[in-house]
């Protein structure tokens, strides 16, 4: 993983260096939307909602060729191409990559495009897709974290509803001990309660759990704060509740058996007891699992009040694209109001063809998430559980947070990620995990701003 960081650092400084030499002459190619080839990175052939907005989004480009081909955004892959002069003209990235590369010089500053339509983005969202006062594009989904509680376990456990909370960690560990179930060998058959330390957000999650001022950054994105008493806390509760479940390596090999997205999913077949999670989640379960006993509840801090947080992939503009026009229209197009709602629509005619329950589309756009809930969603499918489960998690989206812009980026959410591995394995203590982290992260920091 070292390796992996000091090839990234390297490539960046490449990149950098060469987006300077060609930028001038590049961004000149084209002024006019429609003029010509629209090059797009990071957003392959994907699902219904991802193809919807992108047939949408092509048909407001008459008269260009729009190439997307396979495959998701790659650090390696794009500065790869940037160091080969083999520039994409329009970019799908993570929000935590993209002040990394703006401070770098890679990207180009799009103020004046998205100005028109960037009140209609989460704040948060939009942050991140800002650097030192400039925007450099425009954010797509949020998918607020919720909690996903299995009722079937409570009832046959004896347990109320109300103990599946997240405010009072004492009687979370109680009721995780009381949900989990072994075989005689001691290896887990129904985990009581998964914090999700090892995901995408549980980890900064679980140290906003301690209140409003907890963050994992400075708001300026150049300090890192990873080693707080409260991150080590954190962390250290997270593997606490696994240590009480079997122990991370029996907890993570029965997790490696469920069929989460299939019809016998953790839900179904009792595996789990709740857990925080997305909210595309409702989908997947709704589809495959309509009568599962599911309730959807907040993840609240230790006051009792509802947090959850906002990630997802932003759209750039490389400052050597030729055909900025193509871009700016194409982005803007992607995460419209029209896209989404179109989208949504051809979604749940499908659902509703199909039986099931349309959970609807949790973008960055606030205009369309509010037309698609009073237009869309907002109505009854048959399927009681999913119903409040959708308006569960639309209010949830007004408790969300996201990580402030960093030029320490992916770097800082790979130093994360290594540490809760390290602590996970036995490897290290929380606070030494958190330690190294930290100095990983402002090294990174201070290398890139």
């Amino acid at each position: 993983m070292e390796g992996h960081r000091k090839r990234l650092a390297v490539l960046l400084a490449v990149a950098a260096a060469l987006s300077a030499i060609v930028a001038t002459s590049a961004i000149a190619r084209s002024d006019k939307a429609g003029a010509g080839t629209l090059n797009i990175y990071g957003s392959g052939p994907g699902d219904d909602v991802q193809e919807h907005r992108a047939e949408y989004a092509a048909a407001q480009l008459k008269g260009t060729d729009i190439k997307r081909p396979a495959g998701d955004f790659n650090d390696q892959v794009f500065l790869t191409r940037l160091a080969s002069g083999d520039v994409p003209d329009l970019v799908r990235m993570t929000r935590a990559r993209v002040a990394q590369y703006a401070a770098k010089g890679v990207l180009q500053p799009m103020d004046s495009c998205v100005k028109p339509v960037k009140k209609q983005y989460r704040v948060g969202a939009m942050a991140a897709m800002t650097y030192k006062g400039h925007v450099y594009g425009v954010p797509e989904f949020t998918q607020p974290v919720i909690v996903y509680v299995n009722q079937s376990a409570f009832k046959a456990a004896g347990l109320p509803l109300s103990a599946a909370q997240t405010k009072n960690k004492k009687a979370l560990l109680a009721t995780a001990k009381k949900l989990t179930k072994f075989d005689n060998n001691g290896n887990p058959t129904q985990i009581g309660f998964d914090p999700k330390i090892d995901s995408g957000f549980g980890f900064y999650l679980w140290v906003k759990w301690f209140g409003k001022k907890y963050n994992v950054l400075s708001n300026d994105g150049l300090h890192a704060k990873l080693n707080t008493p409260q991150a080590v806390q954190a962390l250290a509760f997270a593997k606490q509740i696994i240590d009480a479940e079997g122990g991370w390596n029996k907890f993570n090999a029965f997790r490696q058996t469920w069929d989460f997205f299939g019809k016998q999913n953790p839900l179904v077949k009792n595996q789990v007891g709740f857990f925080p999670a997305e909210s595309f989640y409702l989908n997947s379960f709704s589809n495959n699992s309509p009568d599962v006993d599911l309730l959807v509840k907040f993840f609240t801090n230790s006051k009792g009040g509802p947090i959850s947080m906002f990630s997802g992939n932003g759209w750039v503009v490389p400052k050597a694209s030729k055909n900025k026009a193509d871009a700016c229209a194409y982005m803007k197009a992607v995460t419209s109001v029209n896209a989404w709602v179109t989208t949504a629509k051809q979604r749940e005619a499908a659902r509703r063809a199909g039986r099931s329950t349309f959970t609807g589309l949790y973008t960055a756009n606030t205009v369309a998430d509010q037309k698609i809930y009073n237009d869309v969603a907002a109505q009854s499918y048959g399927h009681p559980q999913f119903d409040k489960a959708v308006q569960t998690a639309v209010h949830a989206s007004k408790y969300g947070f996201e990580l402030p812009p960093s030029p320490g980026g992916q770097q800082l959410v790979q130093a994360v990620t290594d540490a809760v591995n390290r602590v996970l394995a036995g490897q290290q203590t929380p606070k030494a995990a958190l330690d190294q982290a930290q100095r990983e992260a402002q090294a990174a920091i201070n290398a890139n701003k």
